[in-house]
């Protein structure tokens, strides 16, 4: 079972609460991350995050008014599942990592949770050469976070035999659903998962329906931009929506719905 400590990322970079916003820019934009944790008299009373500050023009502003304080930690012998699980339960992106004698030790994101579960796939793979399914392909495929990785699993997904694309859209709430069947299947036809033929757009149209049915049960009435990935195997074929509601890819939590259809 993989543990918080084999995936977080060690020694996380802090900023103290009286640095401006523009010095948390600098240091987000060098360093290529999304989150600071912000430490005073050696001890982290909370976190900075690129979302916080995208919007605001003062950029001498202290840090103190925009991080939050409300501070959700994990223990490094925590797992991976119960990482993912306080993500999602808080809907936040990153945790901070403390040992038992409760210094602090890491930073685990929701990025290092989808890394995770690729890598503990693939060992349970070459061990017990087990296979993956249309549904977690499209999971996977979806919360890819660059196109080396988008590559890399599109290869992989053809190595076990499955047809898969991805896209994204962004949309008002109105147009949301429209844009999303629109996008899936042209992405679909465009990378060979499906031909031109009325029932196999059906089904994607479907799947992609049952997924943006259950989104909407959460966030009823909002737009949003998201990653759509769509992946044909087994006889049908599985459509995995992730991304976030609002005004702005910043505004909102981070979502993740599957649906399916048989094709």
């Amino acid at each position: 079972m993989m543990l918080v400590k084999n995936i977080m990322t060690n020694d996380p970079i802090t900023i103290t609460p009286e640095a401006t916003i523009m010095e948390a820019e600098k240091m987000l934009s060098i360093n290529k991350i999304g989150r600071l944790l912000v430490e005073k008299n050696g001890k982290i009373i909370g976190m900075l995050t690129d979302g916080d500050i995208i919007s605001e023009k003062n950029l001498d502003a202290p840090v103190s008014e925009f991080m939050s304080d409300d501070l959700i930690i994990i223990n490094e012998n925590s797992t991976v599942q119960q990482a993912a699980k306080k993500l999602s339960d808080n809907h936040i992106g990153g945790l901070p990592v403390f040992n038992d004698k409760d210094q602090l030790v890491g930073i685990v994101t929701s990025e290092d949770i989808v890394y995770g579960y690729l890598k503990d796939e693939e060992e349970e793979m070459e061990m017990e050469k087990k296979t993956i399914t249309p549904e977690s392909s499209a999971i996977y495929l979806s919360m890819t976070r660059s196109r080396d990785y988008e590559e890399y699993w599109l290869k992989k997904i053809e190595g076990y035999g499955y047809r898969g694309a991805i896209t994204q859209t962004g949309a008002s709430a109105e147009k949301l659903p429209i844009k999303l069947r629109e996008s899936t299947t042209v992405a679909a036809i465009a990378r060979g998962v499906i031909s031109e033929n009325s029932r196999e757009k059906m089904a994607v149209s479907n799947a992609v329906k049952d997924a943006y049915s259950q989104l909407d049960l959460v966030n009823p009435g909002l737009g949003g931009g998201f990653k759509i990935a769509v992946v044909r195997g087994d006889g049908h074929v599985s459509v995995a929506i992730f991304g976030k509601f609002g005004h702005a890819l910043v505004d909102g939590p981070e979502q993740l719905t599957v649906g399916t259809s048989v094709i």
